[in-house]
């Protein structure tokens, strides 16, 4: 059977994001976690997920050797390389959403940056928390960034927008999901959530 568009771009995202050890359940949950924030951003392709958002993963975009690799490789040449293979099934399994998902409900994922960038991290600007030691690949503390969010409402003396009732408190917007080889997963707290009125994909 041939590997149909999608797929293989789904692949090559999970084999170029992945570290080079090639960890199986790695590559597996990088797709995972694509396919599972298509799904749940209004059934998107993975085309449609990296137009909707650019800088979700930047091995499509910054030359990444693995991507494109896998990108260009003939069906036979990927039949013979464990890992790339691996991907295609995984990438498979994941857009036909059967299987075991790996990636615990992510839709995001870090490397080895949330650890030597960890001062100037967006993840650790926001708030995070590692839900399990087993996810504490970095060695890193959870950073609390207590945020109180109140509704909005028009003061009918001054004509603006005040403060009104409280709509929610969150400690941090991101909690992990899993760990493999170099990579942690995440999704938003589900406090973050409410008191902001997010969504989960986004």
């Amino acid at each position: 059977m041939s590997i149909d568009k999608q797929t293989r771009q789904l692949a090559a995202i999970a084999y170029g994001e992945a570290s080079t050890a090639n960890v199986k359940d790695e590559i597996s949950a990088i797709a995972w976690a694509v396919a599972n924030r298509a799904r749940a951003w209004d059934g998107k392709t993975v085309d449609e997920l990296l137009k909707a958002d650019p800088n979700y993963t930047y091995a499509v975009t910054d030359g990444n050797a693995r991507y494109n690799i896998l990108m260009e490789s003939s069906e036979g040449d990927i039949a013979k390389d464990p890992a790339m293979q691996h991907a295609i099934d995984s990438a498979q399994a994941a857009l036909d959403n059967s299987g075991d998902d790996l990636s615990n409900g992510a839709f995001w994922w870090d490397g080895i940056d949330f650890k030597t960038n960890f001062k100037n991290h967006p993840k650790v600007k926001n708030g995070f928390h590692i839900t399990d030691p087993s996810h504490n690949i970095f060695d890193v503390k959870d950073v609390s960034k207590p945020t109180t969010i109140y509704w909005k409402v028009l003061d009918k003396k001054t004509k603006k927008i005040v403060d009104s009732k409280i709509r929610g408190k969150y400690e941090f917007v991101w909690e992990s999901t899993a760990a493999y080889g170099k990579t942690i997963f995440w999704k938003h707290n589900n406090d973050y959530l409410k008191a902001t009125g997010g969504k989960a994909y986004r």
